[in-house]
């Protein structure tokens, strides 16, 4: 504690300073600059002093103040009934503290709903006679910023409710880790800033002018708040069954729990099962489960009195970095990683931890022989976040960027003021390497058995220099690879046959050219038909397509502008590679599947996930992630979990796996 009046008016001065900057870069800009521990430690302080020195308060300090200020270009929204923060506690001890003050206002035990806390953006949904009318964010609490159109494209919000009643619902909007990790390599290569953790992702995917950005970002909601709901729901566990039914999307592992016994088992849990969840949680939160006791216990100028999360530890380490290499990707991106001592971290051993560019590498220092502190941003990709100073070595010098390609030698470059560093050299043979790798990978030709190391051999012993090269490959080529002999020789030959009959769509996905991925290249052959009329197709005519972009068609006009790019469609074509679209582009014949809304879960034993999901978008069915009471259909497969139990309760017929494909198998007879 400061030891006189001043020093402690001169510390809360310098911590409402720091405080608000970094929640100005955290609420309004995405882009946090301190791990979530640190801000809750130096807030944590500002807190206390503020306790000790009650002529220290002030209306303006942040702790008074709910999220950020609004100064987006989005529509406002003022809150009818204010979304408030949350209160932290950081130990049981707290969470025992805040249950005894519940229990002296009440004067009594109380249960509480226990919930997982999401790392994500709060979001408010309206409904007017039962159609989604309106979606907002918290903003400063009171005011928020109006993401109508862009919630419109998140999968699991429902836009009409089976009831026709008017209404408020509130909960996290989130990215899931498979999404985010996407995201993020796809921003790494094409040399833009990465977003530091899934939170920050939702909110800058979710708080776009252009709604079509947000559809592609596959953003998720989980909904744990009814503002006014209708008569004879009491609590809040009852709130989350009832709003499940009406098909929002609600978290499966809430609790109803009698006491804190209960509840420190609950926490213990989900602390060794978060590594393994599909999105991130930093915490757990206690709400009073009794809705009139809520009402009861009311609200301070910013935090409920009913309700507390409990924050996780934050999971870090310290290890040394005793390298940095460069490599080269398929875009030409030339990205640092550092090497490291290996370290047990959130149940991973982690060794590698990329430093994405050299702005960031700069900006934290890093040196050879440091010792830095680890963690996993978003619980999923291994980062740096400072150097220990007090333990770097004394003979240290700053780390110099290389000016030259490892690969390649040849001058690195800054494109376009982008913060990546690049290699433009088209013959590079890391960017080969990369190129026809992703030219080979199942999402794209599909050529079984040409992975990475059998890729760098190719390229080793002179026999490719780019993807058609592959279908020029001869036996006597192949025999000349470590441990190939005929049945291998004749596997991938074969392979790089069956190839040449995919539609035109893998092709264009193939070719990786620079913000082109699956769904786009998938939806521009529709369109166009063949090769020849997509590479002389303009800008105009590209963006015209639904979801299609300035960015996507400024790439795809400038890549087929290249004479080598001409070059290269044209030894693609003599080698006898299909160049038009196979997709059927009508509607789907009468089938069991036709414009039903299908999840999938479970193991499945004879198609993939992905391979599963093509069938059944084939015969015109809907495939989404989450069960709800829009659901048609269940298909699962082994080791069924929670999505099953929901099917179940919801009442949604459920096929097995085989039941599901002798449904496919009657469409297929009737061809």
């Amino acid at each position: 504690m400061a030891e006189s009046l001043e020093e402690a008016k001169q510390e809360v001065r310098q911590l409402r300073a720091q405080l608000d900057q970094w929640a100005k870069a955290y609420y309004e800009q995405d882009a946090p600059v301190v791990e979530d521990h640190v801000y809750d430690e130096k807030y944590a302080r500002l807190l206390e002093l503020e306790a000790a020195y009650s002529e220290l308060k002030s209306a303006d300090s942040i702790t008074q103040r709910v999220g950020g200020e609004v100064n987006s270009d989005l529509p406002k929204v003022e809150h009818q009934v204010p979304m408030l923060s949350m209160g932290d506690v950081f130990s049981k001890e707290e969470l025992a503290e805040f249950d005894q003050r519940v229990q002296k206002a009440i004067g009594h035990p109380v249960a509480y709903n226990v919930e997982l806390k999401i790392d994500g953006l709060s979001l408010s949904l309206e409904y007017e006679e039962g159609c989604l009318k309106r979606a907002s964010t918290r903003g400063n609490g009171q005011v928020g910023e109006d993401v109508t159109k862009n919630v419109k494209y998140i999968k699991d919000v429902p836009q009409k409710l089976p009831k026709a009643i008017t209404t408020e619902v509130r909960g996290e909007c989130y990215m899931s880790k498979e999404a985010f990790a996407k995201l993020n390599q796809e921003r790494d290569e094409a040399g833009e800033s990465i977003f530091a953790n899934p939170r920050n992702a939702a909110a800058g995917s979710l708080r776009q002018l252009d709604p079509k950005v947000t559809k592609k970002r596959q953003l998720s909601t989980f909904i744990y708040t009814w503002i006014n709901p209708p008569a004879g729901i009491d609590s809040q566990h009852q709130a989350i069954c009832e709003m499940a039914k009406l098909g929002f999307h609600t978290n499966e592992n809430g609790r109803r729990l009698e006491n804190l016994a209960d509840v420190y088992d609950y926490i213990d849990e989900f602390t060794k099962k978060r590594d393994s969840l599909p999105y991130v949680i930093d915490g757990i939160v206690l709400k009073v489960d009794d809705l009139a006791l809520q009402a009861d216990l009311g609200n301070t100028v910013k935090v409920p009195r009913w309700e507390i999360a409990y924050k996780f530890p934050p999971e870090e380490e310290e290890t040394v970095v005793r390298e940095i290499e460069w490599t080269v990707g398929r875009t030409g991106v030339v990205t640092p990683t550092a090497v490291m001592d290996p370290v047990r971290l959130a149940g991973s051993t982690v060794a590698r931890a990329s430093l994405h560019n050299p702005d960031l590498l700069a900006k934290l220092d890093v040196r050879l022989g440091d010792t830095v502190k680890l963690h996993k941003a978003g619980d999923i990709i291994p980062e740096i976040s400072e150097v220990v100073l007090s333990k770097r070595p004394e003979d240290s010098v700053p780390y110099e960027v290389p000016t030259k390609c490892p690969s390649c030698g040849e001058d690195l470059v800054h494109l376009d003021e982008e913060v990546a560093l690049r290699c433009i050299n088209p013959s590079c043979p890391a960017q080969v390497e990369e190129g026809i790798t992703h030219f080979a990978s199942r999402q794209a030709m599909n050529i079984a058995g040409l992975g990475p190391k059998i890729v760098k051999q190719l390229i080793a012993k002179d026999l490719v220099h780019n993807v058609a090269d592959l279908y020029y490959l001869t036996a006597d080529d192949l025999s000349q690879l470590d441990h190939f002999k005929e049945k291998s020789i004749n596997n991938l030959l074969a392979a790089i046959d069956q190839s040449r009959k995919n539609s035109v769509e893998l092709v264009l996905f193939g070719l990786g050219i620079d913000n082109v991925g699956g769904k786009a290249a998938q939806l521009i052959a529709r369109k166009f038909k063949n090769m020849s009329k997509i590479a002389s197709a303009s800008v105009q005519e590209l963006t015209a397509i639904d979801t299609i972009g300035m960015t996507i068609a400024e790439s795809l006009t400038a890549y087929f502008q290249q004479e080598e790019a001409k070059k290269l469609l044209a030894r693609l074509e003599e080698a006898g590679v299909n160049m038009d679209y196979l997709g059927e582009d009508g509607e789907a014949a009468d089938n069991f599947f036709k414009g039903k809304t299908v999840v999938l879960t479970g193991k499945l034993a004879h198609y993939s996930r992905a391979e599963f999901t093509k069938k059944l978008q084939a015969l015109g069915a809907k495939v989404t992630g989450s069960v709800s009471k829009k659901t048609d259909c269940l298909v699962y497969g082994e080791d069924a979990g929670s999505k099953l139990a929901k099917a179940d309760a919801l009442d949604i017929p459920r096929l097995t796996e085989a039941e599901a494909i002798s449904k496919i198998e009657e469409k297929d007879t009737e061809k």
